[in-house]
């Protein structure tokens, strides 16, 4: 089951990474690392998102709003 939203996947990314931090948010590992899994193929945690694009000479800026 993917993340709703970009913070659950974030969450989820580091709870499936580290087992303290799955334990302090009460988040099983095991279930974190099935939420990783499926955000992968989505794209969800990729820095090519709105605010962060690719400007000339293949330099990454942030864009101003």
């Amino acid at each position: 089951m993917p993340s709703k939203s970009k913070k659950q996947a974030k969450l989820m990314a580091a709870a499936a990474h580290s087992p303290e931090f799955a334990k302090k948010v009460g988040v099983k590992q095991s279930v974190a690392k099935e939420f990783n899994e499926a955000d992968s193929g989505t794209g969800i945690l990729k820095k090519n998102n709105k605010a962060y694009k690719k400007g000339k000479r293949g330099r990454y800026k942030w864009a101003i709003w």
